[in-house]
């Protein structure tokens, strides 16, 4: 089985693959102070409370926007299936091509998330994510990433309307 990470600014989410199969997935907070034997122990914690045998995990694929994050979870999967995990960035080889001029500063996430849109629709795509940040991404249907935008998240928005317009309250 594949153990794949989806490390956000505000959850990290958690998900065991068996082939093409989402077998069991799960929601952790993000904490950029745990330490690999920590993160190993939530890692390990996941798998024996879904009956999942630890021995089954044979590789991890990482998708990090919080790169206080990421070492810690690389070694925490390393030690968990005995093999260097795949950390997701626009060098990976993916099948597709990050098209814009710094395409380091590309996240994980969007890289992702479009990567999947093309090979599910085998078509021109515009991906929208909703999470602390919302972004709107494009990938063309041959796996060409144009670019996209980032704005604040519903949540980060509403949190600062609420803050800075004093009539208006959370409720």
């Amino acid at each position: 089985m594949l153990l794949v990470a989806d490390v956000g600014n505000t959850e990290t989410t958690i998900g065991l693959c068996a082939g093409e199969i989402v077998t069991d997935h799960w929601r952790i907070t993000t904490e950029v102070q745990r330490t690999p034997d920590e993160m190993l122990l939530v890692l390990r914690g996941l798998l024996r409370a879904n009956h999942v045998e630890i021995d089954a995990v044979a590789a991890a694929a990482i998708g990090s926007v919080v790169p206080g994050v990421t070492p810690a979870l690389v070694e925490a999967a390393a030690r968990l299936t005995g093999s260097t995990p795949v950390v997701v960035d626009a060098r990976s080889p993916l099948g597709i091509t990050v098209a814009v001029d710094e395409p380091m500063t590309v996240g994980a996430d969007r890289i992702i998330n479009t990567l999947a849109a093309s090979r599910m629709y085998a078509a021109d795509c515009i991906v929208v994510d909703l999470g602390t940040a919302t972004t709107y991404d494009c990938i063309t249907a041959d796996g060409v990433f144009l670019g996209g935008v980032i704005q604040p998240g519903v949540r980060t928005s509403a949190e600062t309307l609420f803050r800075r317009a004093s009539k208006l309250t959370a409720t």
